[in-house]
């Protein structure tokens, strides 16, 4: 990737050399929205917060993981790589794509009651395969462009795919925010890939990660409706709130 023209100028703070500070600190954004989203989904009981897969805990490890990966994109992707060498970024590549097959993983599972089962287990597979596939690829090249495409294959196709066939059978509330979280991170993902910037201290990366974290938030909103409310399957291509 070329360097921006938009980069934030770096400052000093007691000494200490601190590179692209509000795009470190939009990135703390998007780790507080998802923490305190991990928090919240963990106060809350039900019947699908127990067992293996469930969505429940997928959706709380997608908020942990993600608060975890841009922390460490803010800290070592930011403001102190240039102290670091660059497979230093490989830690929040990877914690990144995790969270995302997450999200996914999350989604995949709130429509297995409108799908039938084996094209279901083709899905829950093929979530493992193209998470395995992107994280051998984004190491060998060391090229961010591949974690994008994972996020954008994962939050736009995938959870945005899944989420929209579940609004468009059920009309599910939690699904409908959920796609406005997809909707939203899009929107910071062609601020980001187009470098629309208001400037070297708001740019792109900066719009994008606030983006982002508005994003998560419906992702939190509609993840608290799915959770209270997931869907029963009650025939064989029929399904309702329980």
């Amino acid at each position: 990737m070329q360097p921006s023209i938009y980069k934030n100028p770096s400052i000093e703070i007691l000494g200490l050399r601190v590179d692209e500070p509000i795009t470190m600190l939009t990135d703390v954004l998007v780790t507080v929205v998802c923490w305190y989203a991990f928090h919240q989904l963990g106060k809350m009981k039900h019947p699908m917060a127990v067992g293996k897969g469930s969505i429940h805990r997928l959706l709380r490890g997608y908020f942990l993981t993600m608060g975890m990966a841009t922390l460490l994109g803010g800290l070592i992707g930011h403001s102190f790589n240039y102290a670091l060498s660059i497979h230093w970024k490989i830690p929040g590549w990877y914690v990144s794509m995790f969270s995302v097959a997450f999200l996914e993983r999350a989604s995949i599972f709130h429509a297995f009651p409108l799908i039938r089962p084996k094209l279901a287990q083709f899905f829950a597979v093929l979530n493992i395969v193209e998470l395995l596939f992107f994280l051998v690829i984004s190491v060998v090249t060391m090229n961010f462009y591949f974690v994008m495409g994972h996020a954008a294959y994962g939050i736009l196709i995938v959870t945005g795919g899944f989420q929209g066939y579940v609004f468009y059978r059920t009309r599910h509330p939690g699904s409908k925010l959920i796609l406005l979280g997809v909707l939203t991170a899009t929107i910071g993902a062609m601020f980001f890939v187009n470098e629309w910037a208001l400037g070297i201290w708001f740019n792109h990366m900066d719009i994008a990660h606030v983006m982002m974290a508005i994003g998560c938030w419906y992702f939190y909103l509609g993840g608290k409706k799915i959770v209270e409310k997931p869907l029963t399957r009650i025939a064989d291509d029929t399904a309702i709130e329980s």
